[in-house]
């Protein structure tokens, strides 16, 4: 029986977890998550069309990932940039287990790279595409092109991930986040018949680096208490959206930050998953944000806050702090 050495949780935390029956880990290094989680995953986005051939940070990331044995990639766009050279699209060609594991959103940077500029409307669809996604057996792409909803099992998991068009141009959200990818979110989202182990996620680019405050009051609700994470990107900066009433429950709403371009007043990094299930109480997730710009594979400031998600249930932060240096096998 393993020994889970510490990372402390917040007050209030290992309440609430008692209260649910939930049997919380202790947050130790990465490592010690990918050890003994049940499986993690990971979300990156905002590189423009940067590869580990001439990036650091992104060969930090792809390094990473393959150590953690994660069992997909979540990309939430501007994967590519017309005006940048992108060896990113020789790398999902040549490295086998990125052409069939890396699931990406359709963005600005791919409208402005396949078509006439960030704001030709679904114009990016072209790499998903280039990479035969339509060919997935999980995979259903709409026949716009650009938008997709993908069924990833994991064991007894289930992941779906709904991927939405929403580019930062126009800069007028009901265009560029419109009214048929708002419709094909509900229609997705009641589509889905949510049990314990099933996660849901929802992704759009968005223009500020939040979306679900765009839709109606009804449609907020389905988001927000079918959900489990909802994200965003562009902002090139980490953090958590709060909405009324969901402050410590309902989807976890992040934005995924940037590989390798990070705001003036964030650090390049991307988002590990770890996904928990002992076969007691409910499931839940810690999500956290790493550090790409050095060699430690950890989060990079305290204000960068991880969180543990449970499914269908309640959101907690999580402090970090230095682990022990035994762990019994």
């Amino acid at each position: 029986m393993k020994r889970l050495l510490v990372m402390a949780l917040l007050l209030g935390c290992v309440a609430l977890a008692a209260a649910q029956d939930v049997a919380v880990p202790v947050l130790s290094p990465n490592e010690l998550l990918d050890r003994t989680a049940t499986f993690n995953f990971a979300i990156m986005s905002d590189h423009k069309g940067s590869a580990p051939s001439n990036s650091p940070e992104m060969a930090r990331m792809a390094g990473w990932i393959e150590q953690s044995g994660a069992e997909f990639v979540i990309g939430m766009g501007d994967h590519l940039c017309k005006r940048f050279d992108n060896p990113f699209l020789d790398f999902l060609k040549q490295d086998e287990w990125w052409a069939t594991h890396f699931y990406p959103n359709i963005a600005d940077g791919e409208n402005a790279y396949y078509g006439a500029g960030q704001g030709d409307w679904g114009a990016g669809g072209k790499l998903l595409e280039d990479m035969g996604i339509a060919s997935w057996p999980n995979v259903t792409v709409r026949e716009n092109g650009c938008e997709y909803y993908a069924t990833i099992p994991v064991g007894d998991f289930t992941v779906h991930l709904i991927q939405l068009h929403y580019s930062d141009t126009p800069k007028v959200p009901a265009e560029a986040f419109n009214a048929s990818t708002r419709q094909y979110l509900v229609d997705t989202l009641n589509g889905i018949e949510k049990g314990p182990r099933d996660i849901i996620i929802v992704g759009a680019h968005s223009i500020f680096g939040a979306w679900v405050h765009e839709l109606t009051e009804e449609h907020k609700a389905l988001v927000m208490d079918k959900c489990d994470i909802v994200l965003a990107a562009t902002t090139h900066h980490y953090g958590r959206q709060t909405l009324p009433g969901y402050e410590t429950s309902g989807a976890l709403c992040v934005n995924t930050g940037s590989v390798n371009y990070p705001s003036q007043v964030a650090r390049g990094g991307y988002l590990e998953v770890h996904v928990f299930d002992n076969g007691e109480g409910s499931p839940f997730m810690t999500v956290q944000y790493v550090n790409t710009e050095t060699d430690d594979r950890r989060p990079p400031l305290a204000q960068n806050t991880p969180y543990l998600k449970i499914l269908g249930g309640e959101i907690c932060e999580l402090a970090l702090t230095q682990a022990a240096p035994d762990v019994d096998q």
